[in-house]
This record gives C-alpha cells, structure tokens and sequence, in this order.
C-alpha cells in the first residue's frame, strides 16, 4: 500500500510539474513573438535611418562639388 500511495504520489507531482513546464512554455512563446515583432520594428527603423543617411549622402556630395567648381572659377 505504501508503495502504490508513493507512485501515485509521484505521478501527480510530474503532472503539476509537466504543467508548470508547459504554462511557461506557453508564456515563453508569446514573450518570444512580442520580441520578434519588436525586432522587426526597430529593423524597419534601422533601414529608414539608412535611406535616409544615403539621401543625405548624395545631397553632400552635389553640395560639395558645386562649392569645387565655384572655387574652381
């Protein structure tokens, strides 16, 4: 009887950790997705800056050849 009572014991005691496991897991997904998604918004921020670094680029170098061929003349 005691050994039967133990298993028994046992076996709830894996369910309620089997659960635990599982409820975090479940918990870790969505934590997991919003960072994903944080991510990406940042990445998408990111590429905006850069564009916008290449515009600004381009708009310098024009800027800095009119100057050379103003002190050209």
């Amino acid at each position: 009887m005691t050994a039967e009572l133990i298993g028994a014991l046992a076996v709830i005691i894996a369910a309620v950790i089997t659960g635990l496991f599982q409820r975090l897991r479940r918990e870790n997904n969505g934590a997991h997705k919003d960072n994903a998604d944080k991510l990406d918004q940042i990445a998408d921020g990111i590429e905006s800056i850069d564009e916008q670094l290449d515009d600004i680029t381009e708009w310098q170098e024009g800027h800095d050849r009119l100057h050379s061929e103003i002190e050209a003349q």
